[in-house]
């Protein structure tokens, strides 16, 4: 990684630190509970009901703390301390770590899955492609991404335009995109699906899942090695 990338790191990190302490109260509100509802759903249907995975750019833990159970455990990778701390409190097993460097052994896991992670990835291919290696045999990589060409990658946009310390480190992706960096990772999909259907200024309906078009909030990809 060059020195440019990992000052890009750094001032990530250094956003997320800061954000913190009041990360978790956006799921509080109307839009981060429906949300949160739509996302959770997703996911359910993709990962394997048991095995031990992580959830790479896992921040407060608030995915993993609802989906990992007795037989499904979930490890949380985060590269900033003051997210990663908040999962530690949750009680999750927690690694301070990039994606690029995860320091774990190598096909030891029985999933993988990004929730809103690879729009901060300096290099996504590569981190795809290191975080492949640490799969068994038909373990699956689940993204779960904003999508650029919807209401609500286009209010993230909007926001990250007018300096938004989050958002405008944010690279959205829309769904074609999506897939030319799995191929690139030497990933094929299996499966694909969208949620988040309401807009972001009157959220609060069913979550529904539904295929991808260039309407829904979020995507979902299922993947596995090539």
């Amino acid at each position: 990684m060059s020195s440019s990338d990992w000052r890009g790191v750094s001032e990530t990190i250094r956003v997320f630190d800061e954000a913190s302490k009041a990360y978790d109260g956006w799921y509080g509100t109307p839009m981060g509970r429906y949300a949160l509802h739509c996302e959770l759903m997703g996911l359910r249907r993709m990962l394997p009901s048991r095995g031990v995975g992580v959830d790479v750019g896992g921040g407060t833990g608030i995915f993993a703390e609802r989906l990992r159970d007795d037989e499904r455990i979930i490890i949380c990778l985060d590269p900033s301390p003051g997210m990663l701390r908040r999962a530690v409190e949750r009680g999750l097993p927690s690694i301070l770590c990039i994606a690029e460097h995860p320091p774990l052994r190598l096909r030891c896991l029985d999933f993988i899955y990004m929730v809103a992670t690879l729009e901060f990835l300096q290099d996504p291919v590569k981190a795809l492609r290191v975080l492949k290696t640490h799969l068994r045999n038909g373990g699956p990589l689940i993204l779960l991404t904003i999508n650029r060409d919807s209401p609500w990658g286009q209010l993230y946009l909007k926001l990250g335009g007018e300096g938004d310390p989050i958002f405008s480190r944010m690279h959205l992706y829309n769904y074609r995109e999506i897939l030319k960096l799995l191929r690139e990772a030497d990933l094929k999909p299996i499966s694909a699906m969208g949620t988040l259907l309401e807009p972001p200024d009157r959220p609060g309906g069913e979550a529904i899942l539904t295929e991808v078009d260039s309407e829904v909030g979020v995507i979902l990809i299922k993947a596995g090695g090539s």
